[in-house]
């Protein structure tokens, strides 16, 4: 073959893969809310109890795989949406004593930081908001790529006590423990 004649193929398929490359660049901008959840579990009276909530918005959103560091998000949870397994239990939970609904209609979570673990995973640094009260969290956070779509999962425990839910004689862990499990499957879009 002609040594000329390699070479423009050689260019046009460096080009076609650049091209491929760039197509693929993909920034996450917009969340899915009926496609994602958040659950959580805690402990009543020594007994596993699951829940979740079924409002969730993300005001701010922006996650390029390539640039991790520069990601952004900032969720709103509508704590009215709580779904705690029985609606004795809903309704507790809308007390003063627990999580105010009145006063404090949503729980929030604001990023401040993304760091790059390994391949797919990160550490997401942020300020978590329950019931008027604010504390800097860290989350382990998995990324996947499916369907057109980024697929952010994770999970982390957080204390009840911290946030002020569950006062009065619901300070005491016997009957509900401090320990409050969070875990998320959020789908954002191009």
């Amino acid at each position: 073959m002609n040594i000329s004649l390699l070479r423009p193929l050689a260019l046009a398929a460096v080009l076609s893969f650049s091209a491929l490359g760039s197509a693929h660049a993909v920034e996450y901008t917009t969340l899915d809310s009926d496609a994602s959840s958040i659950s959580f579990g805690y402990s009543q009276m020594n007994v596993k109890m699951d829940g979740g909530f079924s409002e969730i918005k993300a005001t701010e959103l922006s996650f390029d795989p390539a640039k991790p560091e520069a990601a952004k998000v900032a969720v709103e949870v509508a704590l009215a949406s709580i779904d705690a397994g029985y609606d004795e239990a809903n309704t507790e939970l809308e007390k003063d004593e627990w999580l105010a609904l009145a006063a404090h209609p949503l729980a929030t979570f604001t990023s401040s930081k993304v760091e790059a673990v390994s391949d797919n995973q990160y550490q997401v640094t942020g300020d978590l908001t329950i019931k008027g009260h604010t504390k800097e969290i860290t989350v382990p956070v998995t990324f996947k790529e499916e369907n057109g779509a980024g697929v952010f999962e994770g999970s982390f425990t957080f204390q009840r006590a911290d946030f002020a839910v569950g006062e009065g004689q619901w300070k005491d862990f016997s009957i509900v423990a401090n320990d409050i499990e969070l875990k998320f499957h959020m789908v954002a879009r191009p």
